[in-house]
């Protein structure tokens, strides 16, 4: 049998499916439960974020734009449509995207490197600067989101809108469960960026 890696996307879906019975049968084993889908809620959930990572890290337009690096600007277009024209500081981004310091501070480089953003310090404590759009990178935010918005709908293409409507219902009724069921401040402890 080939590895993983090099099987066609319908044998690893078949693979996948002739697989869950037995991994059903180990995690009861393992867990003692009978009912075991919040394991397999969670499961699905982090395999969906790391594809919607790897979505959003596939080039836009050429090695140098990623989706990550969109998400910024589409954050900094919305507040200045808002009427905030200020910006947005690093740290205020780093806690939206979701993302280290470090990280931000890398995409915020690159941003600044292709002219699409620029910093200007804050006129209230000159310690901390706030990222603004360029023109450029307005242009680039108005050009490139309805071709990532089309291609990001496009892999639900599956699902009917019925069900989309009712999958966007209930995964955000799931996050509010988790959220009620956390404690957000050692989370936070543990995961500055969350």
């Amino acid at each position: 049998m080939n590895g993983f890696h090099c099987m066609s996307m319908d044998e690893k879906i078949k693979m996948m499916d002739e697989q869950k019975p037995f991994w059903r049968e180990k995690i009861k084993e393992l867990t003692g439960l009978e009912d075991f889908r919040g394991i397999e809620i969670a499961g699905n959930l982090r395999r969906l974020g790391n594809i919607y990572d790897a979505l959003f890290s596939l080039n836009i337009r050429g090695a140098e734009f990623t989706g990550p690096r969109l998400g910024i600007l589409i954050r900094l277009y919305i507040d200045e449509m808002m009427g905030r024209e200020d910006g947005i500081t690093p740290t205020f981004l780093s806690h939206i995207q979701n993302v280290g310091k470090n990280t931000i501070s890398s995409l915020i480089r690159g941003l600044e490197l292709q002219g699409l953003v620029k910093r200007e310090n804050d006129p209230n404590d000159r310690r901390i600067y706030r990222l603004q759009l360029t023109d450029a990178g307005r242009k680039l935010v108005t050009e490139e989101t309805p071709k990532y918005a089309a291609y990001l709908n496009s892999v639900t293409a599956d699902l009917n809108s019925e069900e989309l409507d009712q999958l966007t219902i209930l995964l955000d009724k799931l996050t509010i469960s988790i959220i009620k069921r956390s404690d957000l401040r050692k989370m936070h402890m543990h995961h500055p960026h969350l």
